[in-house]
């Protein structure tokens, strides 16, 4: 087995025993040896396997072939009949998601149990559990029996306790068809992280763009034996062939138009939110839909309000299939169509009109704000998977797959306060708090800026970067409470200045000199009181653990923070 190599199979067998009555298996032990009352199957036979490290490999084959059976012999659930199996580093199966879980036990008492079963120990689980709830995106049902889970609830916990168990080998069967849309395309964002940070994938999927997409190679079973194996088209072409074609009529669809309604606010936000993303509509002839045919033109139209003073904008949007793979992006930028500067509490309106040349299926939308070419430099708001559509066959057959798509763009900006801030704020985040504390699902409103949650003795807490946002509903009084400690070498001298900018408004500074816990106060403008604002938390001092303490955190630090409230 070379350095390289973490799976390796040497004629591997397996063997069922079948019995065509639950008599047969008695008889067979009773009766003299010799006599037998059953007939073998073998699913597997003589397979010849060798992955490598790094490597992502694509098991098909049609119902039957040898394909669960074979992944369950990797994970240690099956004992071969024959043959050899050598593994080389920890190995994960998402084979059936939620095996084990007790549905009396709440969501988090079954990460415990579950994790424990896939060899974690209990401070390693403590360690990942901050991970595990986020990727899960549960909620309050997070400490609800799983008997009142739906089926996809309970699938989503699974999937991402394997998901964060750290393994060198992650075998996936059929898993991806984990809860909706949305998070299918989350499974498949950190599958290609997997991927690229140098973990070893075998996936079984009978989804031929799954395939194409994770897969360097592919092996194709058939009757527990290795019949084809190379490239993912290569191996899916010769899948095809093996599979009767039925012909079927054409499906009748109908398009329902719904009236435009107003937008919530996007499934995941991200962003200094300068400027905040208020709707993202699709139109055809002018009335919004959410239904297209596949070649029609349509209009993707972005509105927004600014709520600091932007010298400059870039306006995006990307199309993405039901799995996550971006199939057409652009920009303003890259479309040399120039967006003026915003002043606070400009509204910006900008419209994309394209033909709609993909093929059929269900797509979702991103949009996005930011400065230059991409969002890597300032980001304002990304408003990830904003909407879903979905396109329908034309009957011209015309096309499929992916497609370069040839865009007109046009800019409407208005001058002056026409939409105010707060207004905009109010109907995006209705239920934003009166207080943040990181404990809770309140740490949700804690937007760009923040490190992720850490536990100090029997508090939960969260270091900033430079510059922090959130968003809170301030008080009759118009103030801003911030409890926070800084670093004891950012305090030497003139120690730490924190600012704090309501919807782009100062609100004063507090100068920190001693690395003690305190309470940061904080004034708003009075027509900032009694509505929804967004904070921004800036230090004109931090530092970096591994320059300073000489430990291996590599990460920018600002203050340290367990509490933000209003009054």
């Amino acid at each position: 087995m070379g350095t390289d190599t973490v799976i390796e199979l040497v004629n591997l067998s397996k063997r069922f025993r079948v019995y065509d009555q639950p008599m047969d298996r008695l008889k067979e032990w009773l009766t003299p040896r010799g006599m037998s009352f059953h007939w073998a199957f073998w699913a597997l036979r003589n397979i010849d396997l060798v992955v490598q490290r790094g490597s992502a490999v694509g098991i098909i084959g049609v119902n039957g072939a040898g394909k669960s059976t074979l992944l369950k012999i990797l994970c240690g659930t099956l004992s071969p009949t024959s043959g050899t199996v050598r593994i080389r580093g920890r190995i994960t199966g998402m084979l059936e998601l939620g095996a084990g879980f007790h549905p009396e036990f709440t969501g988090r008492q079954n990460i415990y149990l579950n994790a424990r079963l896939l060899g974690l120990t209990d401070r390693e689980i403590e360690a990942r559990m901050p991970r595990i709830v986020e990727f899960a995106e549960l909620g309050d049902f997070l400490d609800h029996p799983l008997r009142i889970y739906s089926t996809g609830m309970a699938l989503r916990l699974g999937f991402s306790v394997a998901a964060n168990v750290d393994p060198d080998i992650l075998i996936i069967d059929e898993a991806l068809a984990v809860g909706d849309a949305y998070f299918q395309q989350k499974c498949m964002r950190y599958l290609r992280a997997f991927r690229e940070q140098g973990g070893t994938l075998l996936f079984v999927s009978h989804d031929p763009n799954a395939v194409k997409i994770l897969c360097d190679e592919a092996l194709l079973l058939q009757d527990g034996a290795v019949v084809e194996r190379g490239t993912p088209d290569t191996v899916l072409d010769y899948y095809n062939a093996l599979i009767a074609r039925r012909s079927t009529d054409q499906a009748a669809f109908r398009i329902e138009r719904k009236a435009a309604q107003t937008a919530q606010p996007a499934t995941q936000r991200a962003g200094t939110f300068d400027v905040v993303i208020t709707t993202v509509d699709l139109l055809q002839g002018g009335q919004s839909c959410r239904a297209i045919t596949a070649g029609a033109e349509v209009q993707i139209r972005v509105a927004a309000v600014a709520l600091a003073d932007v010298p400059e904008a870039t306006v995006g949007i990307s199309i993405r299939d039901r799995l996550g793979y971006e199939i057409f992006g652009t920009n303003t930028y890259r479309l040399q169509h120039a967006v003026p500067a915003l002043p606070a509490g400009t509204t910006l309106q900008v419209s994309f009109t394209l033909p709609c040349n993909i093929g059929p299926g269900d797509y979702t939308i991103t949009a996005a704000i930011h400065s230059g070419i991409d969002h890597l430099a300032a980001c304002y708001d990304w408003a990830d998977r904003f909407m879903a559509f979905k396109v329908l066959p034309a009957s011209d057959h015309y096309h499929c797959g992916v497609a370069r798509l040839p865009v007109r763009v046009a800019t409407e900006c208005a001058r002056g306060h026409a939409s105010a801030p707060e207004d905009v704020l109010r109907a995006l985040f209705a239920n934003a708090p009166r207080r943040i504390v990181f404990s809770n699902d309140s740490a949700t409103w804690a937007f760009a800026g923040w490190h992720a949650v850490e536990t100090i003795g029997n508090e939960s807490v969260r270091w900033t970067q430079q510059t922090a946002t959130c968003v809170l509903a301030s008080g009759p009084a118009g103030l801003i409470r911030i409890e926070a400690c800084a670093d004891a070498r950012q305090c030497q001298g003139a120690g730490v200045r924190v600012q704090l900018t309501a919807n782009g408004q100062a609100c004063g500074d507090v100068r920190m000199t001693t690395p003690a816990w305190q309470t940061l106060q904080f004034t708003l403008p009075a027509a900032l009181r009694n509505t929804i604002v967004r904070c921004a938390v800036q230090c004109d001092k931090t530092f970096v653990p591994a320059a300073v303490h000489g430990s291996d955190d590599h990460r920018t630090l600002g203050i340290l923070v367990r509490c933000l409230d209003s009054a």
